[in-house]
Parts: structure tokens; C-alpha cells; sequence
């Protein structure tokens, strides 16, 4: 039982790292945290309308939205220019972060909304306060603004803590690596929610 065990355990590792080899590759933009946040102080802009610019930076940013690179820290996902919604809203929070806001990083297993009146799933964003009040704000279009994000949380929103992103990446990984190997199997494109460019 034992050795049955670990011969799945090393197929799952193996079929993993398969999709892990035939990510997509895109060449890095090079955009950083500090090339953002000094556009931004350039602009001039401040309260609400700084965090909507840094929204929209943001978003500009991540020119791709992939679930297919999930082993990528937000700073490494901002410089090649895609990513989940942890990882550019963990940007967006480090970036509001630096302009001076008072941020944080929450998350639901559930939410509905992009546009799309039946899609849930689960997701990330930020809570930034202004004017004495937190708001909503999430990078995952440059249309967003403050307390504007196109989408409503259907469970609890809760706080990202250390182990939330450890568990919610490696679920994530699952449903991941399953589509993937389902669309090569049965020569189907891969799925928009697992990777795809945004439109101009």
C-alpha cells in the first residue's frame, strides 16, 4: 500500500513538473515596484485618484493573466508581466504600500462577477483605506477604481495569512495541472481561466 502510494505521489510530482516545463514563455518587461511607484509620485495624483493610477498600473502591468506560473513571487510575476490574482494584487498592496496607504491583503474562497453573471471562483484583492473607510481595489482590470472592482464576494472575506497563500496556491495547482493535461489529452486549447493575454 505503501509503495502504491508513493509511485502516485511521484506520478502527480512528474505530471506537475510537465506543465510546469511547458509553461508559457514570455519575455520579460522588467517593470519593478520602484520604476511603478516613481511614475506614480510623478504623476502628481493623490488620495483616491493615486490609488486608482496605481490600480491601473498595476493591471497595465500583467499583461497576461496565468494561473500557470503559480511558483512565481509577485515581484518576479510584475517583471514578466503575468499572473494570478495573488500575485498582482500582492503588487498592488506593495505598491499602495509605498505611496503611503494603509493596505491590506484579503481573500474569499468564493466570489462572482468579470463580467461574467455566473462565474465564481475564488480570489484575492486589497482593502485600502481612505477617507477613514477601507475599500475595495483589485488590479485584475485597469477599469477598476476604488471601492469599483466587478465583483462581489459570495463567502466571508477573510484575511491572507501565510498558510492562505501556501494552501490556496497548492489547490490552485491541482485544478491546474489536471486542465492542462486534460486539454493536451484531448487537443483542446487550454482554458482562458488557466492563461491568456489581455486584450489592448
Amino acid at each position: 500500500m505503501r509503495r502504491l502510494l508513493w509511485v502516485l505521489v511521484l506520478a502527480a510530482l512528474a505530471m506537475a513538473g510537465a506543465v510546469a516545463l511547458r509553461a508559457p514563455r514570455t519575455r520579460a518587461t522588467g517593470t519593478t515596484l520602484a520604476e511603478l511607484e516613481r511614475r506614480l509620485r510623478d504623476s502628481g495624483a493623490e488620495g483616491p485618484e493615486l490609488a486608482n493610477q496605481a490600480i491601473r498600473e498595476v493591471a497595465l502591468a500583467f499583461r497576461r493573466h496565468s494561473a500557470w506560473h503559480l511558483w512565481e513571487d509577485p515581484e518576479r510575476a510584475l517583471a514578466r508581466g503575468r499572473g494570478w490574482s495573488h500575485q498582482y494584487n500582492t503588487v498592488l498592496l506593495l505598491l499602495l504600500r509605498r505611496l503611503g496607504f494603509d493596505a491590506r491583503l484579503v481573500h474569499a474562497a468564493r466570489v462572482r462577477g468579470f463580467n461574467r453573471p455566473w462565474f465564481m471562483s475564488g480570489h484575492t484583492w486589497v482593502k485600502v483605506r481612505i477617507g477613514g473607510h477601507w475599500r475595495n481595489a483589485c488590479a485584475s482590470s485597469p477599469d477598476n477604481r476604488v471601492g469599483r472592482v466587478g465583483f462581489v464576494a459570495l463567502t466571508d472575506e477573510l484575511p491572507m495569512r501565510a498558510r492562505t497563500r501556501l494552501a490556496g496556491g497548492l489547490a490552485l495547482m491541482v485544478f491546474v495541472v489536471y486542465t492542462v493535461w486534460k486539454a493536451w489529452l484531448t487537443g483542446k486549447r487550454v482554458p482562458r481561466w488557466v492563461y491568456h493575454e489581455h486584450s489592448a
